[in-house]
């Protein structure tokens, strides 16, 4: 999907949020040991995501066009954040190994129905309502506060054994 040149910063961070959840499917798929993918959805969870929901919630739904956005789409999206934002608290306070893999495979699912929502739903909406002024500043300060890079992590448990 052709995205306008505002939003691209968090479109690339969405790639790298659908990759990393795959990358934590897999994992679960190849049985691995559950403190390799705990460190793993720390760091994402510290480094990437959290962050990433703030720079959405600080930059383009802070502006007053936000409001422009249909109400129900504005709800799902904060309630989603929510969502995860208490699944990794969840994940945090779990120590039943097998409750733990549901868990991360629930977070990894719905990181990936959450981009999915945004990148279809969400951003098209978003470029229709805000006015191009609205979206030069969102571009702009997307691009002051993106952290670009690309998660190199050992071991490569999502590789099949």
């Amino acid at each position: 999907m052709k995205r306008s040149k505002y939003l691209v910063p968090l479109s690339w961070e969405h790639h790298s949020a659908l990759l990393n959840a795959n990358r934590l499917q897999k994992g679960l798929a190849n049985q691995t040991p559950k403190g390799i993918l705990l460190d793993f959805l720390k760091y994402l969870w510290e480094n990437d995501l959290s962050p990433h929901f703030n720079r959405e919630e600080t930059i383009v739904f802070s502006v007053k066009d936000w409001l422009k956005v249909p109400e129900s789409l504005r709800n799902q999206v904060l309630q989603e954040h929510q969502e995860m934002t208490d699944l990794v608290e969840q994940i945090e306070a779990t120590a039943d190994e097998n409750e733990l893999k549901r868990l991360m495979g629930m977070i990894a699912q719905k990181v990936i129905d959450h981009v999915r929502f945004e990148e279809r739903m969400l951003f098209p909406q978003i470029e229709k309502s805000f006015s191009t002024p609205a979206l030069e500043k969102i571009e702009k300060d997307l691009k002051e506060a993106h952290v670009p890079g690309c998660v190199v992590w050992e071991p490569k448990f999502w590789e099949k054994k």
